[in-house]
Order: structure tokens, then sequence, then C-alpha cells
């Protein structure tokens, strides 16, 4: 049941529309957002905030746009 939420928590952040983590704690089965928050860090092995960073980078950061159209 625990990798269920957190799997649910996560399509949920990934979709459009990305609702704001009290919403999504709420949506996928958590008790409050701290709960998710605690979970998220053990199974992920980071934060929520930090995980979105890296799965989501910003598209307008130099960095990942000199990358995005090379051809390796």
């Amino acid at each position: 049941m625990r990798i269920a939420r957190f799997e649910h928590a996560r399509a949920l952040l990934l979709g459009p529309g990305r609702p704001g983590l009290a919403d999504v704690a709420a949506r996928a089965g958590y008790a409050d957002q701290s709960h998710l928050a605690r979970e998220w860090r053990a199974l992920a092995g980071c934060s929520v905030g930090t995980w979105l960073r890296e799965e989501l980078p910003f598209v307008q950061d130099g960095a990942a746009l000199a990358g995005a159209g090379s051809m390796s």
C-alpha cells in the first residue's frame, strides 16, 4: 500500500495541472502533507521539492536548454 500511494502521488505531480502538495497528499491517500513529505523522503531519498526540481527542470534554465539541443 505504501508504494501504491507513493506512485499515485508521483503520477499526480507529473500530470497536467499539477495540484498543490496538500491536495496531492489527500488524493493519494496520505493523512496530510507532512505524512506525504515523510514517506517521500523515506522512499525517494529526497524531499518532494528536490525531486520536482530534478525531474522537471526549469525550462528557461540556460544549462537545461544548452543540453536539450545536442544529439550525441
